[in-house]
């Protein structure tokens, strides 16, 4: 009999109330090898084995239940099943959990297939309390990339796996565990340690599995207290068992546990039963996922119960119908989860995080679960015209080498109505762009940060594949960062005359891109941040595309000689965001003058040396071609940040910095920044 690829390895005892939903489950897996499915029934007593053993008898799957023995224990019976698989890979399900992903099987072993180095894959889990009906989803890791490494250390901090049911092992490792790891109580943590002795793991960020807390559960109804007594039991026999670069971390945690357990459990309220999952309202089971869309709109939401309902609303209300729909609440407070999880459409899939971890972190969340071909973002305040998508789709039919598409914006108020005509920002038409070759958007950028809506943009989900996530380390300006990495990878279109997205601007700095002193400020650093990037992996062509005529000598020679162009560049060119961009400029001068390298060409080429750099640090402006000091008025943000939005590109901070408390702030964090980097 030919060898299977995967072995599914379904344990139960017990499990009669849920092994229903397990067994759909493994039949909805889409897969394009040999699979085989071992039943490690440990006696149980309730009608699960009779059900298992009349699944056997009538699915077109290979199940094999494995006789009836006397109570083993989870260790021992794990080893039974483990030992009786044939598959290179094994793929474990528990009886009362389910895979809510048809690809899951599919995803986990192609990884393994095309990453020797992993000993074994795990992916997120949605943790579903069976009492309340509510679910949050584990861990809070992984949301830069769409693979993880993980190794026995990291995994010696804390459990990330949360359960066997994520797993999926290289069957020739879990042969070369030692016995003494079964003959113990080895939960899955034990047990993916010892895994982890032999290689690092992979992590995979979709949501795949179900993890269901229950009643019947023995780790889901205990209490706190409860399982830290039962951890700090095991702990010194898995420190022994553990691979060593382990077990510096368990003793920590051993140590941890022992000082918290001083205290009375009633003291530090580890009496109580575990939480629930979360205290979001009871939704149903998700649907299990797997249907490919054309397009995924993504939505992160965060305490925006007055707007959500609009916002999904005006998605459903879209004249193309192809499309999911991945809503991400990032912890909030309010009730925006609540009003998600009503929506009944079987497009929808509506994931709450455990804590907050930020926009960008929410959005990456949800480019990790989408599965379009497209991928669509949209704020949980703002909505869409019903034509939008179609328009788009449209747009990229006749321009099929774009990357992405962006519309136009109207504003409107937190009623929904359009601006009164006092409260209409001045950049009122700032998404209204043109079109631009890569390198005139780049210099757009460039000179004067952001103009792209990102609640319109369209964008092929490849790209994020390929490329990058966002960067949660930005909370302003994640999507000007995205959006120069894109136009570096290839064109962009702009329906900048058709306002295809409602913009909705809130009153009392509720917005994220507000002109609060705190956005201000962050503004300024984050601009820093993303200048280090800008030129990151151009090429000639694009550089001269969109820099050729501002260039000392568009004529380089070297690659050192490109440096130094594009130093001398941040400091001539004067723009929008001139002061900004002469603080990287006078690091990357310094840099440059520290290397004996460009240090010759700036002094031969460019009569640059150490003295001019003193000069240009005291100076307002300087123009290095034209050889001479041009003093002028200094712009000191006003316009930098006029035409340097956040992340939702308002550009209110003009108006705000006019005024004399606020221009007092500002010039200080000027001057601060201006000798940032300076011994």
């Amino acid at each position: 009999m030919k060898r299977p690829l995967v072995s599914v390895l379904l344990v139960t005892y017990n499990h009669i109330r849920f092994i229903e939903r397990a067994i759909a489950s493994i039949e909805a897996q889409v897969v394009d090898f040999e699979l085989e499915v071992v039943v490690a029934d440990d006696n149980s007593d309730d009608g699960t084995r009779e059900r298992l053993l009349e699944w056997a008898d009538s699915t077109s799957l290979t199940v094999r239940v494995l006789p009836e023995e006397a109570r083993l224990g989870i260790t021992l019976n794990y080893a039974r099943g483990f030992s009786n698989v044939r598959g290179e890979f094994i793929a474990v399900l528990e009886g009362d959990d389910e895979w809510i992903w048809t690809e899951k099987l599919q995803i986990q072993s192609d990884h393994l297939r095309s990453r020797p180095d992993r000993t074994m894959v795990a992916n997120r889990v949605l943790l579903y309390d069976d009492s309340t009906g509510s679910s949050t989803v584990v861990p809070a890791i992984g949301f830069e990339a769409f693979s993880l490494t993980v190794t026995a250390q990291r995994l010696a901090e804390t459990n990330w796996f949360a359960t066997f049911s994520a797993c999926m092992y290289r069957a020739d490792v879990i042969e070369r565990i030692g016995a003494r790891v079964f003959e113990t109580t080895s939960f899955d943590w034990m047990i993916n340690l010892a895994v982890l002795g032999f290689g690092p793991a992979g992590f995979l960020p979709e949501v795949m599995t179900l993890y269901r807390l229950h009643g019947g559960g023995e780790w889901s109804r205990s209490s706190e207290y409860q399982r830290d007594v039962r951890i700090r039991d095991l702990l010194p026999e898995y420190i022994e068992l553990a691979p060593p670069q382990a077990r510096p971390e368990l003793t920590r945690t051993l140590h941890m546990l022992e000082s918290r357990l001083r205290v009375s459990p009633e003291a530090n309220g580890l009496d109580r039963p575990a939480p629930p999952a979360s205290d979001a309202p009871a939704t149903a089971i998700p649907r299990v996922g797997g249907e490919r869309a054309r397009v995924s709109v993504l939505m992160a939401t965060y305490n925006h119960e007055a707007w959500i309902e609009e916002a999904i609303q005006s998605v459903l209300q879209q004249s193309m119908g192809d499309f999911e729909v991945i809503v991400v609440d990032d912890a909030s407070q309010d009730r925006s989860s609540a009003i998600a999880a009503r929506f009944a459409d079987p497009r929808i899939r509506h994931y709450r995080l455990p804590t907050n971890q930020g926009g960008a972190a929410a959005l990456n969340f949800a480019i990790q679960q989408a599965r379009g071909d497209f991928v669509a973002v949209i704020s949980s305040d703002d909505a869409w015209e019903p034509s939008k998508l179609e328009r788009q789709l449209r747009e990229f039919e006749e321009y099929p080498a774009s990357i992405a598409v962006f519309t136009g914006a109207r504003f409107v108020g937190e009623d929904g109505k359009p601006l009164t005509a006092a409260r209409i920002p001045p950049w009122h038409d700032i998404f209204r762009q043109r079109n631009r070759s890569q390198g005139q958007w780049l210099r757009y950028f460039f000179e004067n940060g952001n103009a792209l809506c990102h609640p319109s943009v369209l964008i092929r989900r490849d790209f994020y594949l390929t490329h990058e996530l966002y960067d949660n380390r930005l909370r302003q300006i994640p999507d000007l960062l995205m959006w120069i990495e894109v136009v570096k990878a290839g064109p962009i279109r702009v329906i900048g005359d058709e306002d295809l997205v409602r913009f909705r601007v809130l009153s009392g700095e509720k917005n994220l891109s507000s002109t609060s002193r705190a956005n201000v400020v962050r503004g300024m650093h984050e601009h820093l941040a993303v200048n280090e990037r800008m030129f990151e992996g151009i090429t000639d062509e694009l550089l001269l595309d969109g820099f050729g005529e501002l260039l000392v000598d568009p004529s380089f020679s070297s690659p050192e000689q490109r440096e130094v162009e594009i130093a001398l560049l941040w400091w001539n060119r004067h723009c929008a965001m001139r002061d900004i961009n002469r603080i990287t400029a006078l690091r990357l001068l310094r840099e440059l003058l520290g290397r004996e390298d460009t240090a010759l060409i700036l002094r031969t080429r460019y009569d640059f040396r150490d003295l001019n750099l003193h000069a240009l640090a005291g100076e307002d402006t300087v123009d290095l071609r034209a050889g001479q000091n041009a003093i002028g008025a200094p712009v000191w943000w006003e316009g930098a940040l006029a035409a340097a939005p956040a992340e939702e590109m308002v550009r209110a901070v003009w108006s705000r910095i006019r005024r004399a408390r606020f221009r007092t702030v500002v010039r200080r964090g000027v001057r601060m920044l201006r000798t940032w980097g300076r011994p």
